[in-house]
């Protein structure tokens, strides 16, 4: 922070004012704590793990009370020590008090789940263990049947797609040029990449990336993020902003044509894009908040109806992130932060808790033979080197026998090739 016409002491005195008046726990916290009383006004720098903020407090901040360090959305679950401590009920910006007159509690899980989740959650029944190297974030897990092929993506840190030839045993990496999101098969055997820049063609043949379009050019913040296709080959994608806490995010349609429209907007991190077994709901998770929501849809025109709640996983570590549906229309949803995989009934009751060996596992996926196996993509940013140590599979892909099958994934039908 620059301080002009000030001396080096004066400056270096205004500093540790500056960082002895808050607390802020870890650089994951949405807020920092108060410990003088703060008037509004006041600039503050707050530190914690290496990281650094400055924030200009919009009101006044009560000695031990909270405040945003950046503007939070509405809905959004508010982390404290690295922890999740409620939902904001309405939006504010950086430096606004954070308490009850805008704070609710998200604890509440109910006896049904905290049995589910502290007493019958089950261990996981392991088959294999892929990836040669350790993703940063892992995601997107795509079987192809016709090749015995499973591609994913690194999304960040040295982002890439993987391919592992379950025949063969044959591993390939291609380094991407920017952040992407996620990846679709078409129905030529080529990879829709949803990326930073916009959509991509990836090429597995020949190694090329070609760009399509960005549905967001005024938007240099944002970037695709998970995305897959509906039953009749239509290609649906999330945006967000990865290093924002507010709503920035939207819900693009895209047809075969290469036609795209904005279905939805107001996500912080739209995530598990997936169908029901007959196309008419599809669900999608916005991780941050912590909901998994189910709309009517037409599989026949590909209108997305009205919006409910299917599951409020607040109360629940981690939050809902990629998704599949099984053979018998349960849904699997990979908990990020949460160490495990949730089954949810089509009543979006948890049916199931499978606990894994690792904290942050990103997606999932059926593949393998007669689509029996379950892909699970998994992360180790953040984890510092004792959690890089104790989490010895995070990073690769988990493949496991869960016991039921899933279905063939559907393909992007592009209309011409381009």
């Amino acid at each position: 922070m620059r301080f002009p016409k000030k001396g080096r002491q004066e400056c270096g005195r205004e500093l540790e004012r500056m960082q002895s008046e808050a607390l802020w726990s870890t650089p994951l916290d949405d807020v920092a704590t108060a410990l003088v009383k703060l008037p509004a006004g006041t600039d503050l720098r707050v530190e914690a793990a290496g990281a650094a903020a400055t924030v200009r407090l919009t009101e006044d901040i009560p000695l031990g009370h909270k405040f945003s360090v950046h503007a939070l959305a509405e809905g959004l679950r508010v982390r404290k020590y690295g922890e999740f401590i409620g939902r904001m009920t309405h939006g504010v910006d950086a430096g606004s008090w954070v308490h009850v007159h805008n704070l609710e509690t998200c604890a509440r899980r109910g006896p049904a789940n905290e049995r589910l989740w502290l007493e019958e959650g089950e261990a996981p029944r392991i088959v294999e263990v892929i990836g040669e190297r350790r993703a940063t974030v892992g995601e997107s897990p795509v079987w192809d049947a016709g090749t015995g092929r499973l591609y994913w993506v690194d999304v960040r840190g040295e982002p890439a797609i993987f391919m592992h030839d379950t025949w063969t045993g044959a591993n390939a990496e291609w380094s991407m040029p920017e952040d992407i999101g996620s990846i679709v098969l078409d129905t030529s055997g080529r990879l829709v990449a949803a990326m930073r820049s916009g959509f991509a063609m990836f090429d597995p043949r020949s190694g090329t990336v070609k760009p399509l379009f960005d549905p967001e050019p005024d938007l240099p913040g944002n970037r695709l993020n998970d995305a897959k296709c509906d039953p009749a080959g239509r290609l649906w994608s999330g945006s967000m902003n990865p290093e924002s806490g507010l709503a920035e995010g939207s819900l693009y349609m895209v047809g075969p044509d290469l036609s795209c429209r904005r279905v939805a907007d107001g996500f912080v991190t739209p995530n598990g894009h997936v169908w029901s077994l007959h196309g008419s709901t599809m669900y999608l998770s916005d991780t941050r908040r912590g909901y998994i929501y189910a709309y009517a849809f037409d599989p026949v025109t590909g209108e997305a109806g009205e919006r409910r709640v299917f599951a409020d996983l607040g109360a629940l570590p981690g939050g809902p992130d990629g998704a599949t549906v099984d053979a018998e229309g349960y849904l699997w949803s990979a908990q990020f932060n949460g160490g495990c995989l949730l089954r949810l009934s089509p009543s979006g009751e948890i049916d199931r808790v499978v606990h894994l060996p690792v904290s942050k596992p990103s997606s999932c996926a059926f593949g393998g033979p007669d689509h029996g196996l379950l892909y699970v993509t998994t992360a180790t940013r953040g984890l510092g080197p004792g959690g890089l140590a104790a989490e010895r599979h995070a990073g690769r892909v988990l493949v496991l026998d869960v016991g039921v099958r899933g279905l063939a994934p559907a393909r992007f039908d592009l209309c011409e090739d381009r």
